[in-house]
């Protein structure tokens, strides 16, 4: 879990456009949507990658409005991660991933890939795969999509953190308060970290308004808690630390779920992992 966080961070920064458009949820989906769409292409065997397709499914999904998902695809293609294609239907604007983008998601894949190597036997050969074959990436990121389409949520199981997952930067907050304690603690740490709103703020380009809000509604679901002679100190509660062990836990489920599709895809038939036949 610590190395999870530790690298959904360091991805924040990195993404400072997404940031300010979207949501923690949105932001983390629009892209996996995007690949979705793109490899899973049309009846008519062509990507299916367009701006109208991108805008239905995020209306369907309750991703974004249509007007921003537009901007957030002409923003993606100014910053290299997306490119315009040609397609024979001169009504379609077809769109297409660039390597850029599929680089940011091996990346940010690997990481969890890594992190899980002490849970799932297989992680190791879902971490290969990601970094060295292409017909994984693409059959991983339809299976990822396709759960998601059809109603797979990662938060089903930790309700509780919905309100980081709606803020911007939401769940990078939680998770660098987190961060802060000390690794003898375990992860997420019991005794009390120490609170700055100011660095908070400064770090993650967001106001402190913004994250003292977050911290009062995190207060009011009994997540953590304020403490300190100053009030500069947070206590992640039993039911903070519970909300973030059964999200992480059901990522991972669903990440070795969709890896072990995409090998099963990539080499006519892989043996499921015993920790996903067994829990999901």
């Amino acid at each position: 879990m610590r190395l999870s966080a530790a690298g959904a961070v360091a991805i924040y920064r990195t993404n400072t456009l997404l940031n300010l458009l979207l949501s923690d949820r949105a932001r983390a989906l629009f892209t996996h949507v995007a690949l979705y769409l793109h490899f899973c292409g049309t009846d008519h065997g062509r990507p299916g990658l367009t701006v109208g397709a991108m805008k239905d499914l995020c209306m369907q999904l309750g991703l974004c409005s249509r007007g921003r998902c537009e901007a957030l695809l002409v923003l993606m293609r100014a910053g290299g991660l997306l490119a315009a294609a040609t397609d024979p239907d001169r009504r379609r604007r077809l769109l297409i991933p660039t390597e850029k983008l599929l680089a940011l998601h091996r990346s940010r894949w690997g990481l969890h890939f890594e992190a899980m190597q002490g849970l799932v036997p297989q992680a190791a050969d879902y971490l290969a795969a990601v970094r060295n074959d292409p017909a994984f990436t693409e059959a991983f990121a339809i299976a990822l999509g396709h759960r998601f389409v059809t109603g797979l949520r990662v938060l089903d199981n930790a309700p509780d953190l919905e309100p980081f997952a709606e803020r911007n930067a939401g769940f990078v907050i939680l998770f660098s308060l987190a961060l802060s304690g000390n690794a003898s603690d375990g992860f997420p740490p019991a005794a009390p970290v120490q609170l700055s709103i100011n660095a908070l703020a400064k770090d993650f380009g967001v106001s402190r308004k913004h994250v003292s809000s977050l911290l009062r509604e995190a207060e009011a679901r009994q997540l953590l808690m304020r403490s300190g002679a100053a009030n500069n100190e947070v206590r992640l509660l039993p039911r903070g630390r519970d909300a973030l062990e059964a999200m992480f836990a059901t990522m991972y489920l669903y990440l070795a779920q969709c890896a072990d599709e995409a090998l099963g895809a990539r080499t006519g038939g892989a043996e499921p992992s015993v920790l996903t036949a067994t829990a999901v």
